[in-house]
């Protein structure tokens, strides 16, 4: 049960988590489509270790890798979903003021109403001491919206503006969406956050994507307070192996690498650090109902 403490995180919450929410009871109102489906899915990406980025001779190697799940829905004019991960990014250098184990849960959604296009996602990341003990502060709470305009009614490109943790700290950008189907595959480009092939059948998916997002931290004593952001541009490419009946999964296997992955924390020696942690490869294995 949440103290005194956690409610009084949420009442300093950002203000945009109430519009999200907004968002997200709108999306949920809208009429379920009878081509609706859904689906779950459990995930494991694992990467290369990192070199620590700067010369210091008691410095190791930074290791990392995400477990997730989750749940979605899909019907013609919205997409609804549940994601959970847990993600141990293990920096055995300095005096960093967080244990490494990041956790993540969130909710959210797009839905498409004539012209307009709503993505939203709300939920709360923070690091594995904050909910063992309870001891959360606002940086817990997390977010965030995309929102766009067709040009025309038959048009596939689209003029918008979202606002995320993508690119360091919480920034508005302007976005413009380009989506087109052909005997080819899909196309989906989304700048200047994401570029998407997926061949025809979905079996193949290409996708480059600026990932980044921020997690509420505490230190071993459970004393400072802080955030950690993880940033990075990551390419995958993806198959996906049968499809899928009744209680047998379809298995997705993935290869991929991280591009300019950059980490920004609180160290209680150092202050703040903002560090380069580079390029890596990784693969990932998802199970698909």
């Amino acid at each position: 049960m949440f103290n005194r403490r956690c409610f009084q995180t949420i009442a300093r919450a950002p203000s945009l988590i109430f519009p999200l929410a907004v968002l997200l009871v709108a999306a949920l109102a809208l009429p379920h489509s009878a081509q609706a489906s859904d689906n779950f899915y459990l995930q494991y990406r694992h990467w290369q270790p990192y070199d620590w980025p700067e010369d210091v001779p008691s410095a190791t190697e930074v290791s990392r890798s995400q477990r997730g799940l989750g749940w979605r829905h899909q019907g013609n004019a919205i997409k609804f979903g549940v994601d959970y991960d847990y993600q141990p990014l293990r920096i055995r250098s300095g005096a960093p003021a967080h244990n490494g184990h990041l956790h993540r849960l969130t909710f959210g959604g797009q839905w498409q109403l004539r012209l307009y296009r709503v993505e939203a996602r709300a939920g709360l990341a923070g690091t594995s001491n904050m909910f063992k003990h309870q001891e959360f502060h606002s940086d817990v709470v997390n977010g965030r919206v995309a929102m766009f305009r067709a040009v025309s009614e038959d048009s596939p490109l689209s003029l918008g503006v979202g606002g995320d943790h993508r690119f360091g700290s919480f920034r508005w950008l302007p976005r413009v969406r380009w989506q087109h189907a052909s005997e080819n595959g899909q196309w989906l480009i989304d700048l200047p956050v994401m570029l998407r092939w997926q061949s025809p059948g979905e079996r193949w998916e290409l996708r480059l994507e600026r990932k980044g997002d921020r997690w509420a931290t505490l230190d071993k004593a459970r004393e400072v307070e802080s955030a950690l952001y993880l940033r990075e541009w990551r390419t995958e490419l993806t198959y996906r192996i049968g499809s899928g009946r009744q209680w047998w999964p379809s298995v997705v296997l993935g290869i991929g690498a991280s591009v300019d992955t950059r980490v920004r924390y609180r160290d209680l020696d150092a202050g703040t650090l903002d560090l380069r942690l580079g390029d890596a490869l990784f693969g990932t294995i998802r199970l698909v109902w």
